[in-house]
């Protein structure tokens, strides 16, 4: 039983997956904090990791697949496990999962992020951190296209896409849960939804 969720900087798709693990006791995969660590021991902010990433992408792949195997390895070893995958790129690499997709206005996440700063996220003004979540965007953006070929905001990759621009984490959660047992229940039959 596998969730994979994925969405925009500052969506909070990472509150969203906290609030399944304790409501319906699943185990979180975070590869965020696999590059947060490893910003961490570069000190680099995220930002300058993902453009220092993008220029090494023809001679230095390490990093970006230490993430896939290992996604690809926890989700073969833990296929009947509840786990929901909090990963960019899970959706990708995790078969038969719940693919999810949060988006939201960028200004309205820069507000969210100030609130509750993260490491390697240095506090800023809303206007510097909009802009700076806009560009890291397109920076996972192009290595995403580059490395794999695909469109990361396509909307079709994805089971459900929901905006959390003006909807609460619960309220967030409880539209996933709907349509995550909509899901389980007809595979094949669940149709794409977009909520926005």
């Amino acid at each position: 039983m596998h969730i994979t969720i994925t969405g925009k900087l500052g969506s909070g798709k990472s509150t969203v997956a906290k609030k399944l693990t304790e409501l319906y006791g699943f185990e979180i995969f975070s590869t965020g904090a696999i590059l947060r660590a490893a910003a961490a021991e570069r000190g680099m902010d995220l930002l300058d990791l993902n453009k220092e990433l993008n220029s090494k992408l023809d001679s230095d792949r390490s990093m970006d697949d230490l993430i896939d195997n290992t996604t690809i390895r926890v989700a073969s070893e833990r296929k009947d496990d509840k786990l929901i995958f909090d990963s960019r790129m899970a959706w990708h690499f995790v078969p038969d999962a719940f693919k999810v997709f949060v988006t939201v206005d960028p200004c309205v996440a820069a507000e969210r992020v100030m609130k509750d700063p993260r490491p390697g996220e240095p506090a800023k003004d809303v206007d510097e951190l909009c802009a700076e979540l806009v560009e890291r965007s397109r920076v996972e953006q192009e290595r995403f296209r580059y490395l794999y070929g695909v469109d990361y905001y396509d909307y079709q990759n994805f089971d459900l896409v929901v905006d959390s621009s003006r909807r609460t984490p619960d309220e967030v959660t409880a539209i996933v849960w709907e349509h995550f047992l909509a899901f389980m229940k007809d595979p094949d039959g669940y149709v794409h939804t977009e909520i926005l």
